[in-house]
């Protein structure tokens, strides 16, 4: 099969950089390959958006020790406005631009000492590298050119085109998920993302593997990875859902305790939290990550004393949130009365901070959302009508009881009392004249 028209799935820029570094590769005796999901998208994209293009290029280059390494520091002087990383353990190294990067990997074999080890590499050939990949659907790749861009056929050694056009994953060879568990996790996010089924034998190796608890051994900074790739996706919920099939979200915890159907709760969940945080990153000009919120979303099926002693690099504010968050959950019932003003109710909802509101939000039912949504929406920026300067000129002194004045007129613009200033200063006058008859009654 020859690839026609690769150069539309790249910016202009992009496919100099990919001529340039065909040209540096050649000039080095070594050959230059694009692999795959830039070549297995080109085949199943038939439609391209107008301002489509690749956000990672996937690189690979062999006949020599350090190829990639070779190739990225000679593009590099070509590109100085891109940021080189060099990564020598696994003989890889990225370039960095403003709004894309390039992988530019030696072609390698590798070597797992236990499941879900760091590999130990070794560099080989293309063919070789190949068949150290996941899935046929990443195995493929096409040959780079400095002059047309791409040479001959796509180079397909494990009939990965038949299964796209079967829409199946297919692992490469018996045992991979023994050899690095993580595959479980990229299966599910290769077949929902590209809508596709599991072939019978993977699925068949997949629930072998999570049943035995070999996958068991994924944890820290890589589950960390795997569970925030996931949660990036569009598609999380799904993701999660067909993970939880698999048996493979016990690798998080034996017991976690995940609705049944992820797809219609924590996708639901997830997609709320992510909408809040958006329009709140507005209101609030903050930035929030929306899949550390994910993580920690995922996480609250647990309780607090397992979820914080989990291995998964929480921060120990995110550990203090899933303690706030139980609580929270806990007061809401009460917070939601209609006979709670509020004034009362942002005084106990201030307590928690942004994500720990999105967060109850998200899970819990709408009666009671509907109190997080009208406080972090529109109670919690509601000021007092009157500025310290404006007491100040009233005749009042700075310092606490003044603190408190404003905060006084802060509770009752909220319940509706006040609204501008003059009300607020007949309000004031008010509380005067009740303090006074206070001091003369007793």
């Amino acid at each position: 099969m020859y690839l026609r028209n690769f150069d539309r799935f790249f910016s202009p820029l992009q496919w100099q950089i990919i001529l340039k570094t065909a040209q540096i590769a050649s000039d080095l005796n070594f050959r230059a390959f694009a692999v795959g999901g830039i070549v297995r998208d080109a085949i199943v994209i038939k439609k391209m958006r107008s301002n489509f293009f690749y956000k990672d290029l996937d690189l690979v280059f062999d006949c020599a020790e350090n190829a990639g390494i070779k190739v990225a520091i000679a593009l590099h002087d070509l590109f100085p406005e891109s940021k080189l990383q060099i990564h020598d353990k696994f003989q890889t190294a990225e370039l960095l631009w403003q709004d894309f990067a390039m992988d530019m990997a030696t072609a390698r074999s590798e070597t797992y000492a236990f499941a879900g080890a760091n590999p130990q590499v070794m560099a080989t050939t293309l063919e070789d590298d190949l068949w150290r990949r996941d899935f046929t659907v990443n195995a493929l790749a096409v040959e780079l050119d400095p002059q047309f861009g791409i040479r001959g056929e796509v180079i397909d050694r494990f009939n990965g085109l038949e299964d796209l056009a079967n829409r199946q994953v297919r692992a490469i060879r018996a045992g991979s998920f023994a050899e690095d568990p993580r595959r479980l996790f990229r299966a599910a996010r290769f077949a929902i993302r590209l809508d596709l089924s599991i072939a019978p034998e993977t699925y068949a190796e997949i629930t072998a593997t999570t049943s035995s608890g070999l996958h068991d051994a994924i944890g820290g900074a890589r589950l960390r990875s795997e569970l925030i790739y996931t949660l990036a996706e569009p598609k999380a919920g799904a993701m999660f859902d067909l993970l939880q099939e698999f048996g493979a979200l016990r690798c998080i915890y034996p017991n976690l305790g995940l609705p049944d159907d992820l797809t219609n709760s924590f996708s639901r969940q997830y997609r709320r939290s992510q909408f809040w945080m958006k329009l709140l990153s507005r209101l609030e000009s903050k930035s929030y990550s929306t899949t550390q919120l994910g993580l920690e979303l995922l996480l609250s099926y647990l309780p607090h004393q397992i979820s914080t002693a989990l291995d998964l690099g929480l921060t120990p504010e995110q550990k203090i949130r899933q303690v706030k968050l139980e609580n929270l959950l806990v007061e809401l019932p009460k917070l939601a009365t209609l006979s709670i003003k509020a004034a009362e109710t942002t005084k106990n909802l201030q307590k928690f901070d942004t994500q720990t509101l999105i967060l109850a939000g998200a899970k819990c039912e709408a009666t009671h959302r509907r109190i997080l949504w009208l406080y972090l929406m529109q109670w919690q920026f509601v000021k007092a009508p009157l500025t310290g300067e404006d007491l100040k000129q009233l005749g009042y002194s700075t310092g606490k009881q003044m603190g408190e004045i404003l905060q006084q007129l802060r509770w009752a613009a909220l319940d509706g009392e006040i609204k501008t200033k003059y009300e607020a200063i007949a309000y004031l006058q008010i509380l005067c004249d009740e303090r006074k008859a206070a001091i003369t009654s007793s």
